[in-house]
């Protein structure tokens, strides 16, 4: 009798080791960001936060690689058969979550459903240099363009195919709350600003996810968020404050895994609205006064990077033969003499707080070190919705109220998801009226026929001719490229990438 009691006792302790291991491997992960989403349709989303959770639960046409290359996806292939009309070719054997098969009237209706007005997608202004969509056979479309579009291939990396008859049975609400993709990640439930959880695809057509499970988690506040981690209540949260990545790090538990992020600052001049910022000598002079090192240094302990033209490193145009204007005062000096003003400047600056990391801190070290060589500044410190919608008023033609856009400075950031340089050369500086009204014909011509050709060798060339002349001419105060900065556990491996899409199906534990 003792004998069986003694075999009970290890089988149920071996029982028990077994069920807790399981229990461990089963372990899915807890992710905490800043915010929670805006709606899980892909089309009615245009922010980081939604992005970062959609793109576990749907697949793009097209994949771009942490090397920032793009490879097939959903699309086998991708051609230009002329300037305006581009031949895809689909993956065969792809199921939505529903068990709709994908094929071809998905793409079209992916591709055309932001250009009904009636959707209000914030997205349909990409989506307008779509024409329309020919289905050729069951896996292969011709999407065609109004212009020739070199960026298209770059879209199709970022446009989340959705399912046409899911769609078409279901209420927009539905849709817009239980998300059906062909992604690594099928949707369980979301409760609005608490959680949203996300559960392995075993039939995933790329091999079944390492990791279980996820669940996303919005934690609005920096040292809420951190506190989360260190007590290990959530495994992995975005946007730590560069100073305190050390106190992050001093866990052997965690760990802090920054990336460059596609996102620079910087600061706009507006001559028309300040004659004195007309003149590119104060231009130049502004930029000689800005030791952009020391608030990398200061503000961030070194995790950010320089930039000498209005580009991230790493996209496409950017070739990084162009160095960054140097810290030096003396020089300010004497070109601020030179065009006039011995005594010094005044100018207005509009900057934003609570949207970029340390933003108020770089407006006001700015504002202190252009004081240092008579640069003397009138700051504004807008909350960003207030910065936002003077963004969006200025020289919007529907805006009645000249009072409601941007003084002659303001301090913003711009990042692209393309990795191309089309989207701020051609929006910020080409493109008339931009916001701060730079008007160069030499530059817009540039960066007009670049925009519209499909050759990317001469691509290249036209935009280091236009950032030859915007970096000489200053019409931007080029600051930094900042890091995304991530808290993970240190178990996990992931590498995360430089356009804070948060990929669960690469990662490990």
């Amino acid at each position: 009798m003792k004998r069986f009691s003694f075999l009970l006792v290890v089988i149920l302790v071996f029982a028990a080791i077994s069920f807790s291991l399981t229990v461990a491997q089963d372990e899915g992960i807890v992710i905490a960001q800043g915010g929670d989403a805006a709606s899980l349709d892909p089309q009615l989303q245009n922010d980081s936060r939604s992005k970062a959770i959609l793109n576990n639960v749907f697949d793009t046409l097209l994949y771009r690689n942490l090397d920032l290359e793009l490879e097939p996806m959903l699309a086998t292939s991708w051609e230009p058969l002329d300037d305006t009309t581009w031949e895809i070719t689909l993956r065969e054997g792809i199921v939505f979550h529903n068990g709709e098969a994908f094929d071809a009237e998905d793409v079209k209706f992916t591709l055309e459903r932001p250009l009904d007005a009636d959707l209000g997608s914030p997205l349909a202004s990409r989506f307008s240099v779509i024409e329309g969509v020919d289905i050729i056979d069951e896996f292969t479309v011709h999407i065609n363009t109004t212009d020739p579009f070199p960026l298209l291939p770059a879209r199709l990396a970022e446009w989340f195919i959705i399912p046409n008859e899911y769609f078409a049975e279901n209420e927009a609400d539905f849709v817009a709350a239980n998300p059906v993709g062909t992604g690594a990640y099928t949707f369980v439930e979301w409760v609005l600003d608490d959680r949203l959880t996300l559960e392995a695809n075993a039939d995933y057509w790329r091999g079944t996810p390492a990791i279980p499970s996820i669940t996303f988690r919005p934690i609005p506040e920096n040292s809420t968020r951190v506190a989360a981690l260190q007590a290990g209540d959530v495994d992995l949260i975005t946007e730590v404050p560069a100073f305190r990545q050390s106190e992050v790090e001093a866990s052997e538990a965690l760990d802090v895994r920054p990336v460059r992020s596609t996102f620079i600052q910087y600061v706009a001049l507006d001559g028309t609205k300040n004659p004195v910022l007309a003149d590119v000598r104060v231009r130049q002079a502004i930029q000689y006064a800005t030791n952009v090192p020391e608030i990398i240094e200061v503000l961030f302990e070194g995790s950010a990077e320089q930039i000498a033209v209005p580009l991230a490193h790493g996209v496409f145009g950017n070739d990084g033969s162009i160095e960054p204007y140097p810290y030096d005062p003396d020089r300010a000096r004497e070109l601020l003499a030179e065009a006039g003003y011995p005594d010094g400047i005044t100018f207005a600056l509009d900057a934003p707080v609570g949207r970029y990391a340390q933003d108020r801190e770089v407006a006001e070290a700015l504002v202190g070190q252009w004081a240092l060589v008579g640069i003397n500044v009138e700051l504004n410190i807008n909350e960003w919705s207030v910065q936002l919608t003077k963004y969006r008023a200025t020289n919007n033609p529907n805006n009645e109220d000249p009072a409601n856009e941007l003084v002659e400075a303001h301090f913003m950031g711009w990042g692209t998801s393309t990795f191309d340089a089309d989207d701020v050369l051609w929006g910020g500086f080409a493109r008339q009226p931009n916001k701060n009204n730079y008007v160069n014909q030499d530059v817009i011509d540039l960066v007009t026929e670049a925009h519209t050709i499909l050759d990317q060798e001469r691509r290249a060339e036209l935009y280091g001719e236009a950032l030859e002349i915007i970096h000489e001419e200053v019409p931007w105060l080029f600051l930094f490229q900042q890091f995304d900065i991530y808290g993970i556990r240190a178990d996990i491996v992931w590498q995360p990438r430089e356009d804070q899409l948060i990929e669960v199906f690469t990662m490990s534990q």
